[in-house]
């Protein structure tokens, strides 16, 4: 089975009911500053997670990990971080106080993306080449339950009170739905007029559901089909499919504008930048010029900056008028994901062909500096408080 990218059973039997208890308010509300200012990047040819201390934006530590870590998910209530090792199908748990890895819990075959649960405790790992989702204990440091029946599982998000898991499958064309109680497959939600399909064609290359981008404010999961140029509207509460809408060619998923007024999907098949409401009618006010190889929008009030690994840049575009205005030339550098700090300053994005870390000055748009030897191979960029993704 061929997978289209821009860069080319439970194990023990603990009741998950305990684990999670009911959604009361975010973990990060009580939640002190001492974690707020570390960027984390997992270097995926040095085995190890850089962190940044971004008031001075310099290196103040790098803790090995497993084999080619792929995503860093922060858990502060509890001071530690997890990070998938696709290399070696393990998960690492890293005590912050300490800046160590505590534990290493083996799980299905290659983990890459990760969702935190609202309580902040538990977080949910996509197995991607074994089709599973595992739902793993940061607290106690244990896999709780492995669920079977996904499809390339990719990115995911939780509802807003945590019972549901909205799942995207890089191998089909629609969500899954599993209730976290149980932790049980419960539904397929089609994204397009189609019916759910059991997979796209193993023998053709293929791109289904990258990811399930919840609205900011929790309500709504927007899912772009690639081969189906689809974007897909439901409801993350009810699981109702309330809108479709054509995109442009080979679609890669929605990212939320950070005024709340848009979502921006990059189109990588004809290289432009869908823009849609965000809410009803979802209609697309505009499509843009984009790039080669688009992984990621990261945007501030009026701008939207857009990662293309295979142009090697960062496009610029205007989200008052509408408009791609410009680009941020990275030759050799391989552009991957970023990462924008909460006061919206600055954007931090991982450059894997130069071992360094770009830092973008937003009001300026323009980069202001490089971090450098942060390690081999840097994939992302993570900071607390912050709207993180992966590819």
């Amino acid at each position: 089975m061929t997978r289209i990218f821009p860069f080319a059973t439970s194990i023990i039997a603990i009741a998950l009911a305990f684990a999670l208890p009911p959604v009361q308010a975010s973990a990060h509300d009580h939640v002190s500053s001492e974690w707020a200012n570390l960027l984390f990047i997992p270097n995926r040819d040095s085995d190890d997670v850089a962190v940044v201390d971004t008031r001075t934006d310099t290196l103040v530590a790098r803790i090995p990990v497993g084999a080619t870590p792929h995503q860093v998910t922060l858990a502060p209530a509890l001071g530690k971080i997890a990070v998938t090792n696709s290399g070696d199908d393990t998960l690492s748990i890293v005590d912050l106080k300490r800046m160590q890895t505590t534990a290493t819990l083996t799980l299905g075959n290659t983990p890459e993306h990760m969702q935190l649960h609202p309580e902040g405790e538990v977080v949910a790992v996509g197995n991607i080449e074994g089709g599973t989702i595992s739902l793993v204990s940061l607290r106690e440091e244990t896999e709780l339950h492995r669920i079977t029946g996904l499809h390339e599982p990719h990115n995911m998000t939780f509802s807003p009170d945590g019972k549901s898991l909205y799942v995207g499958n890089l191998g089909a064309n629609f969500v899954s739905v599993i209730n976290v109680e149980s932790a049980k497959l419960t539904e397929q939600i089609p994204v397009g007029s189609g019916r759910a399909t059991a997979s796209l064609d193993a023998h053709d290359e293929h791109q289904g559901i990258i990811d399930v981008t919840a609205s900011p404010d929790g309500s709504l999961g927007f899912a772009a089909f690639g081969d189906g140029d689809t974007l897909g509207v439901f409801d993350l509460r009810t699981s109702e499919r309330i809108a479709s809408r054509p995109t442009g060619d080979l679609p890669w998923r929605a990212y939320p504008s950070a005024n709340g007024a848009y979502m921006i999907v990059p189109n990588n098949g004809d290289r432009t930048v869908s823009i849609f409401e965000a809410g009803a009618p979802f209609e697309e006010v505009a499509r843009v010029d984009g790039a080669e190889g688009m992984t990621g929008v990261n945007t501030s009030h009026d701008t939207a900056f857009v990662i293309a690994r295979g142009g090697e840049e960062i496009i610029v575009i205007d989200l008052e008028s509408l408009e791609t205005v410009g680009s941020i030339a990275l030759p050799g550098a391989s552009p991957e994901t970023g990462v924008l700090t909460p006061d919206g300053e600055k954007l931090y994005v991982a450059l894997s062909g130069a071992d360094a870390v770009a830092v973008i000055d937003v009001e300026q748009r323009e980069i202001s500096k490089h971090i450098e030897n942060v390690g081999e191979g840097p994939w992302g960029a993570f900071l607390l408080n912050a709207d993180n993704y992966c590819h």
